[in-house]
C-alpha cells in the first residue's frame, strides 16, 4: 500500500482549510496555536519564535517533531485573512518574514484557498514598480488535487522532517546564495566595491559611514530613531539619507547619537570630523550609498529588506567584507554557529556560568558572531529563569560583560562593538531605548580586544576567568604576529614541531591552556586536524591531555564554506578541560550535505553516522575517523584486514624495481637538467583511464622547466602505470621509451620480471572493487583534500598478497561495494548523490535478503523471513517475522500518527538527529525509516541486523 491510497489527496490539506475556513484549531501534531501559548516548560528556541509568531500576527508555528526535552525547528508559520488580508498588506508582511528568515514556509489560509509562500529563497515579492507583490509559490484550492509530487501540504512531511528528504522539493523552496541572509552580504559587497572605485573619502572613513548607516538603518525602521531626529540635524530632514550627504549635519548627528547611546559606536575622531566637515564629496557619496536601484533595475537594498527583521547576527557577517587580511578568514555560516553554541552552551552548563564569574571568549572574533548569538543566548537563558519577563536594561548589560572577544584587526574590534551594541538593541522594544541614557556600555578595551590573541594572553589582557571559548580561528600555515612566533616557540620547546605550521591548531592549543578546570570549548578546525597524518603528533597530544567531548565532521558537507575559488574543509573540536578518562568515549557526528543544510538551515544527521569512538582509538588509530566518514565499524574492521598484507611497495622494493610518480614541471627560473625527458614521448594524464593507456594521445614532453626530473629508468619499460585517482586507472606499457607526470604513479621493472607486472594488472582488475574501496579509506587527500585524487603513498600502500588470495568474508566485500557504488558519491554531491533518491524496489529487496540472511546466520532454527513493506509520506515500514506471519496493514493509518513521530530526535533547534525506530511484537519485527536510499542499502542492513542481534540478546533470546 502506498500513500496515494491512504485517503484522498485534499485531504493531506484539510488542516489548513480548516484554519482558513474557520471550523477551529485542528489537532495536527506539531502545530502550535498562538493565541493562548503558555511557555511554562517549553523549550527556549521554541517559545522565541512563538513570540516572534505573536508580532508577526500568525495563527500557529509548524514544529517539526521533537523528543526528550529538546527543541523543536519550526517550519512554517500559518496566517489567516484576519492578519493583512489585503494582498498588498501580505506582500508587506513577506517582505518581512523573508528579511527575518526564521521559518522556510508560510501559509495564507483563506476560505477555499491556501497559498505558499516561501521565505528562505529569492525574493518573490519584487514586483515591477519596486513594490512589494503577493505572489506564493503554490496555491491550493479546496477542489483540486495534490500533485504527488507537491508535499507542502502534508502535515505528516512536515513534522517528521521527510518533506527536505527530497532533492526537487529543496532546490523549490530552500536556497542560500537566494536568500536575504546572503543576499544581504553580496549587496553590501557590491555596495562597497563600488564605493572603492568611486574613490569618495578616505578609506576607513568610507568603510566606518557604510557600516553606520546599516545599523541607523535597523534603528530608523525600529522606531527608535524618529524624523524628529535626523531634523534636528539638518531642518527639514525626515530620514538618515537626507542627513548623510551634508557633513555639518552628519556631524551634529552622529555626535547627538554618541552623547545618546555611548559606547563609542557614533563616536567620531577629530580627524574624521574634520574631514566630514570639509568634504566636498559627501553628497555624492549619500547618492551612491542609497542608489534606489541597481543596473539591473533590482530595489536597492535599503528597500528590498526590512532592516528591523533582519537578525542582528547577520549584520556581523559584513565582517569579511571590511577587515584588511580575508586570506586566512572563511564565511561561518549561521547555523553553524548556532550549532556549536548549542553544544558548547546548554542551558545547564549556562546555570553553572551565570553563578560564577567565567566569561565566554572568542580568540579570533571578527566582527562577533559567535559573541553575538552567545549573547542572544544568555539573554533567552535570563529570560526562561525569571519567568520569561523581559530583562531591562540593567540587566542586558552585565550580560553583555559576559562576552569577550579579541582580534588582530582594528576594523573587527569596531564591528564586533557595533553588532553586540545591536544585540543589545534587540533585546529592548523601541520605547526603552528612546527613554534611554548612555544605552551602549564601552567594550573596546574592556571586553573587546584589539591585539593578536597570542601577546593579549602574554600581556594578561584578559583579566576574567575564561569558562567557554568558541570560535573560528584563521586557517593559516604561517605564524603571522610575533605573538603567534613566540607561542610557537614554546609549544616545539615542549610538544615537538606543530603540524604544518597550522595557526588554527596553535589557537586550540593555547585556548585549552587559557581555559578554567571544567571549561569548555568548541573551535573550528581545518580537517587536518583528523585526516592529515602530519596532524597525527599534535591530534594525540590534544586526545591525551584534554577530554575531548564531541568531534563533528563537516568534511561530507562540501561547498558549506566557500572562501572565494576555495572550499575549506573544517571539524569541530568540542574539548572540555578536564583529563581523560581511560574508558571513555567521543562521538564523532559525520554531517552530510543535504537540501537543508546547502540552504543554511541547520545540519539534519541520521542514526548512522553518529560514532562513538574510544578514547585510546581516537589516539592511536589512523583508520577510525575515514571509517566513519564512509560507514563506521565494518568499515574499519575491512581496513585493518587489508593492512596486514605486504604491499605494492613491498614486493617493489623487494624487486628492486624503479618506482613511484612521474616528473614535476617547473615554474619560471625552476629548472634542472632534463635530457631523458625534453622532446620524450609523453603520455598525458587524461591519457590514462577506465581503458588503460590510449597510445593514440601521446604527446611530447615540451622544452620548458622542470622541477623534478625523476631519473631515465623511471621511464624504461617494462612498467605498470597507475593514475591517481579513486578508481585507480592502470595500464602496463611494453613498448617505447615514455615519459609522465606526477599524478601517475609507476612501477618500472626489470626486463625479467614482466610476468609480476602482469601478475598485479591482473590483481587491480580483479580486485578492483576492493582496493578501491581501501584506497577511500586510508587516503590522506581523498574528500579531505580533493574531490577524487588520491596520492602515489596511496598507490604504495595497496595490499598485495602473492597468493592472490584477500581471504575477505561476503560481508566485506559487501561493504566495498557499497562505499565504490556510494559512499564516494554521497560525501562529495550530498543532496545530488544516488543515495539522497527514494530507495528503488531493487534495493529495498537486497536489504530484505541481507538483513535476513545476517540475523539467520544465528537464529537459523527458526529464520527471520520479509514480509513486505508499508510506505507512508516519506518513510517505509519493513516488516519481518520469525517463521510465519502475516501483517494485517488495515490499521496503518492510525498508527502513521504515532508512528511519524518517532522518526525524529532532536538535539537542538540546529541539529537534527534521525532517530530508526525498531519496534518488537512477539514473532515479528519492523523497522520504521525514511524512504531516501542511503537509509535501505546493503551495508545499513548490515548494521541493522547487529543493533536487532544486539537487542534479542539484552532481551535474552
Amino acid at each position: 500500500m502506498t500513500l496515494d491510497e491512504v485517503g484522498s489527496p485534499g485531504s493531506e490539506a484539510d488542516w489548513l482549510f480548516a484554519i482558513g475556513e474557520g471550523r477551529g484549531f485542528p489537532g495536527v501534531d506539531g502545530l502550535v496555536a498562538v493565541d493562548g501559548y503558555d511557555p511554562s516548560g517549553r523549550a527556549p528556541e521554541e517559545v522565541a519564535v512563538m513570540e516572534k509568531a505573536l508580532d508577526y500576527g500568525a495563527r500557529a508555528v509548524f514544529f517539526e517533531a521533537a523528543r526528550h526535552g529538546r527543541a523543536p525547528v519550526a517550519q512554517a508559520l500559518v496566517f489567516d485573512v484576519s492578519t493583512a488580508a489585503d494582498d498588498s498588506e501580505f506582500a508587506e508582511l513577506h517582505k518581512r518574514l523573508w528579511s527575518w528568515g526564521g521559518v522556510p514556509l508560510v501559509y495564507r489560509a483563506a476560505p477555499g484557498r491556501i497559498q505558499l509562500f516561501r521565505c528562505a529563497h529569492k525574493p518573490d515579492f519584487v514586483g515591477p514598480d519596486s513594490a512589494p507583490v503577493c505572489r506564493p509559490i503554490r496555491t491550493l484550492s479546496v477542489a483540486a488535487d495534490i500533485a504527488a509530487e507537491d508535499v507542502w501540504w502534508n502535515a505528516a512531511r512536515i513534522r517528521n522532517g521527510t518533506i527536505w528528504d527530497d532533492p526537487d522539493a529543496c532546490d523549490l523552496m530552500l536556497s542560500a546564495q537566494k536568500s536575504a541572509h546572503r543576499t544581504l552580504v553580496e549587496a553590501v559587497r557590491n555596495l562597497a566595491g563600488q564605493l572603492t572605485e568611486s574613490r569618495l573619502l578616505e578609506p576607513r572613513l568610507r568603510r566606518r559611514l557604510l557600516i553606520l548607516a546599516l545599523l541607523i538603518a535597523y534603528l530608523e525602521e525600529r522606531s527608535v530613531l524618529l524624523p524628529d531626529d535626523f531634523s534636528r540635524a539638518r531642518t527639514g530632514a525626515t530620514r538618515f539619507f537626507e542627513v548623510l550627504g551634508d557633513g555639518t549635519a552628519l556631524v551634529k548627528l552622529l555626535e547627538a547619537l554618541e552623547e545618546r547611546f555611548n559606547g563609542h559606536v557614533f563616536r567620531v575622531t577629530g580627524a574624521e570630523r574634520t574631514a566630514l566637515l570639509e568634504s566636498a564629496e559627501l553628497a555624492n557619496y549619500a547618492r551612491l550609498v542609497e542608489g534606489l536601484e541597481d543596473a539591473t533595475g533590482q530595489m536597492s537594498l535599503w528597500r528590498l529588506y526590512s532592516f528591523r527583521d533582519l537578525p542582528v547576527e547577520l549584520i556581523s557577517n559584513i565582517y569579511q567584507l571590511f577587515v584588511k587580511d580575508v586570506a586566512s578568514s572563511i564565511y561561518t555560516p549561521p547555523a553553524l554557529v548556532r550549532l556549536m553554541l548549542e553544544e558548547a552552551l546548554s542551558w545547564d552548563r549556562l546555570d553553572a556560568l551565570m553563578a560564577g564569574d567565567g566569561v565566554i571568549l572568542d580568540p579570533a572574533c571578527g566582527s562577533g558572531v559567535f559573541l553575538v548569538e552567545a549573547y542572544k543566548r544568555l539573554v533567552l537563558h535570563w529570560r526562561m529563569r525569571h519567568g520569561w519577563t523581559r530583562p531591562g536594561i540593567e540587566e542586558l548589560r552585565p550580560l553583555l560583560e559576559r562576552v569577550h572577544g579579541v582580534d588582530l584587526e582594528e576594523g573587527a574590534i569596531e564591528l564586533a562593538a557595533f553588532s553586540l551594541c545591536l544585540s543589545l538593541c534587540d533585546a529592548l522594544q523601541p520605547e526603552e531605548i528612546r527613554a534611554s541614557v548612555k544605552l551602549f556600555p564601552p567594550l573596546a578595551n574592556e571586553t573587546l580586544h584589539w591585539s593578536c590573541f597570542f601577546e593579549a594572553k602574554e600581556k594578561g589582557l584578559l583579566k576574567v576567568p575564561v569558562a567557554v571559548v568558541v570560535g573560528n580561528p584563521p586557517f593559516e600555515s604561517t605564524l603571522t604576529t610575533d605573538g603567534a612566533r613566540r607561542s610557537y616557540a614554546a609549544y616545539t620547546k615542549g610538544y615537538g614541531l606543530l603540524a604544518d605550521t597550522q595557526l588554527a591548531y596553535l589557537f586550540l592549543h593555547e585556548a585549552m591552556e587559557l581555559l578554567r578546570p571544567n571549561g569548555i570549548l568548541a573551535l573550528i578546525q581545518p580537517a587536518g586536524f583528523l585526516y592529515n597524518q602530519n596532524a597525527a603528533s599534535f591530534r594525540h597530544g590534544i586526545f591525551t591531555r584534554w577530554d575531548v567531548r564531541e568531534i563533528l565532521d563537516f568534511v561530507s558537507a562540501r561547498g558549506l564554506f566557500k572562501k572565494g575559488k576555495a572550499d575549506p574543509q573544517i571539524v569541530v573540536a568540542v574539548v572540555q578541560a578536564t583529563e581523560p578518562t581511560t574508558d571513555g568515549r567521543i562521538l564523532h557526528a559525520v554531517f552530510r550535505r543535504n537540501g537543508r543544510a546547502t540552504a543554511e538551515q541547520g545540519f539534519d544527521i541520521d542514526y548512522y553516522d553518529l560514532h562513538w569512538v574510544r578514547s585510546n582509538d581516537a589516539r592511536e588509530s589512523a583508520d577510525v575517523w575515514r571509517s566513519n566518514l564512509l560507514g563506521g565499524g565494518r568499515v574499519r574492521d575491512f581496513i585493518k584486514r587489508l593492512r596486514q598484507y605486504p604491499t605494492l611497495r613491498d614486493i617493489a622494493t623487494r624487486l628492486e624495481w624503479d618506482f613511484g610518480e612521474g616528473y614535476i614541471a617547473g615554474a619560471k627560473g625552476i629548472s634542472r637538467p632534463a635530457e631523458h625527458l625534453t622532446g620524450k614521448p609523453l603520455l598525458p594524464t587524461e591519457a590514462l583511464s577506465e581503458a588503460g593507456i590510449d597510445a593514440s594521445a601521446l604527446d611530447t614532453v615540451p622544452d620548458q622547466p622542470i622541477k623534478d626530473t625523476k631519473t631515465a629508468k623511471r621511464f624504461t619499460p617494462p612498467f605498470l602505470l597507475v593514475k591517481e585517482n579513486e578508481d585507480l586507472h592502470h595500464g602496463l606499457w611494453q613498448g617505447q621509451y615514455l615519459t609522465y607526470k606526477h599524478r601517475i604513479t609507476g612501477f618500472a621493472a626489470k626486463g625479467r620480471d614482466v610476468a609480476h607486472l602482469q601478475a598485479i594488472e591482473a590483481w587491480l582488475k580483479k580486485e578492483q572493487t576492493v582496493l578501491r574501496a581501501y584506497v577511500a579509506g586510508i587516503s590522506a587527500s581523498l574528500f579531505a583534500q580533493r574531490a577524487t585524487a588520491i596520492l602515489g603513498a596511496d598507490i604504495l600502500a595497496l595490499p598485495y598478497p602473492e597468493s592472490g588470495n584477500l581471504d575477505l568474508s561476503d560481508n566485506d566485500r559487501i561493504i566495498a561495494q557499497d562505499i565504490v557504488d556510494y559512499q564516494r558519491e554521497f560525501i562529495r554531491r550530498g543532496t545530488g548523490s544516488a543515495l539522497m533518491q527514494e530507495a528503488p524496489e531493487d534495493a529495498l529487496s537486497a536489504f530484505d535478503e541481507t538483513f535476513a540472511t545476517q540475523i539467520n546466520a544465528i537464529y537459523s532454527r527458526n529464520p527471520l523471513r520479509a514480509l513486505g513493506r508499508y510506505h507512508w509520506a516519506g518513510t517505509i515500514c519493513g516488516a519481518y517475522a520469525f517463521g510465519d506471519g502475516v501483517v494485517d496493514w488495515s490499521g496503518a493509518d492510525e498508527l502513521r500518527s504515532k508512528l511519524d513521530v518517532l522518526l525524529q530526535e532532536r538535539r537542538g533547534s540546529n541539529l537534527t538527529i534521525t532517530r530508526i525506530t525498531r519496534l518488537y511484537d512477539q514473532g515479528f519485527l519492523f523497522l520504521l525509516k525514511p524512504d531516501r536510499h542511503r537509509f535501505w542499502t546493503r551495508s545499513v542492513a548490515l548494521r541493522d541486523a547487529d543493533d536487532v542481534l544486539a537487542d534479542l540478546r539484552a532481551q535474552g533470546f
